[in-house]
């Protein structure tokens, strides 16, 4: 392995497109580490925009401030879990962790304190989104790659023979055959997937770089937040594969 491991987990929650040259904003994570146990690991969450030339810029404003709301742990794979805490920097929001074993740390984080997507004055319908976080970083050789369900939307991975082994969860339990999900590879063209009945499905990487897998689910629920009325709830989980 070498001595210095770099890589970015780009965390998307939600995009936002124009005619601009700087063409999408979202969410993402830098996760910066030497890959050896004992030492630490930077997990910078951040917001800003990605231009035509795929170059994510960050930005300091409102969203940003909204990232800090994101509830963070560290699982090891013997099941050790750690609350990361977010403080905020000049772009950036940090938490750090130590890896204490070899093997696969899952990254997981919730936001449940969104405001309502308020589509009134268009004539639609106001949604409370609800975003999950999942994804991966690995310490040494001897690498888990099989994980259960930790969300109550949640997906994990498994490489094996050159494709992606893809599992959603809903509730505590794989998710129902039939279920749709979202593949974007790393030049963010989308792919559908269908869940089988023990709720996998299967794609073949074309290139290296980051796939985002996203697993959606409507809630049919009313309430209102912040004093905003909305119709129902949006469950969306991001899973985030680096492929190298």
């Amino acid at each position: 392995m070498k001595n210095k491991l770099l890589f970015k987990i780009l965390i998307t929650v939600c995009l936002f497109f124009s005619c601009s040259k700087i063409i999408a904003s979202a969410y993402w994570i830098d996760v910066k580490g030497s890959g050896k146990i004992n030492e630490p690991v930077n997990i910078e969450l951040c917001y800003g925009s990605m231009d035509e030339y795929g170059i994510r810029h960050r930005d300091s404003g409102k969203e940003l401030q909204l990232a800090g709301d994101f509830q963070m742990r560290i699982i090891d794979a013997k099941g050790n879990e750690q609350k990361l805490e977010l403080i905020l920097q000049k772009d950036s929001w940090l938490a750090v962790f130590i890896p204490k074993n070899e093997g696969q740390y899952r990254i997981i984080g919730i936001n449940d304190k969104h405001p309502v997507v308020d589509r009134s004055a268009t004539g639609g319908e106001n949604v409370l989104p609800i975003d999950y976080i999942a994804a991966v970083y690995n310490i040494g050789t001897s690498i888990i790659t099989k994980s259960n369900h930790i969300q109550k939307l949640d997906i994990v991975s498994v490489y094996e023979n050159k494709k992606i082994i893809v599992k959603a969860f809903f509730d505590g339990k794989p998710s129902k055959s039939g279920t749709k999900i979202r593949v974007f590879n790393p030049e963010n063209w989308e792919k559908e997937l269908i869940l089988n009945k023990d709720g996998e499905a299967v794609f073949y990487p074309t290139m290296k770089g980051l796939y985002i897998i996203r697993q959606d689910w409507i809630e049919p629920i009313s309430g209102a937040y912040k004093n905003v009325n909305y119709t129902s709830k949006r469950h969306r989980c991001n899973y985030y594969l680096l492929y190298q």
